[in-house]
């Protein structure tokens, strides 16, 4: 099966876009979660595997072992497509798992644009400031959602 790549670039950029939203402007509304998660995310994640699947005969398991061969691997649009939505997909679930938890700690919601922002754009990066700023309001270097380990543990 044949597919328009550009056509589904466009509209995977544009998909994920309400989903950012939500998470910089409504982030406590009872459904961003559920449309973030299961209407945006998971629309990208079918997007990926019929991407991935659809094409499984020119899939090389050997691509990954050598930075050339992931070089190569990538050098097409539909890899590079596929390796793209799976950023898109990823990065929006870490700003989800972000959201939640800075909810949950209590983070200003105007200091999380910042975090949000690099998670959008490098994806790493908004995680790692996340975690800094975490870090001030708990004083606790702690995994998000992690439960408090509790004494004599």
């Amino acid at each position: 099966m044949e597919f328009d790549l550009e056509t589904i670039f466009t509209i995977a950029n544009t998909w994920i876009l309400p989903g950012w939203l939500l998470l910089l402007f409504a982030p406590s509304w009872k459904y961003t979660g559920r449309i973030v998660f299961y209407l945006i995310i998971l629309v990208l994640a079918v997007t990926y595997a019929v991407l991935l699947f659809g094409d499984l005969g020119s899939f090389d398991p050997e691509a990954g072992s050598s930075l050339a061969g992931l070089t190569e691997a990538f050098s097409g649009p539909k890899a590079a497509l596929i390796g793209w939505i799976h950023y898109l997909a990823f990065d929006l679930f870490a700003a989800l798992v972000i959201a939640k938890d800075a909810r949950r700690v209590g983070v200003n919601r105007f200091l999380m644009v910042v975090p949000l922002f690099f998670t959008l754009m490098t994806g790493p990066v908004g995680l790692l400031l996340y975690t800094l700023i975490r870090y001030g309001y708990t004083r606790k270097f702690q995994i998000p959602f992690e439960e408090e380990a509790t004494p004599g543990e």
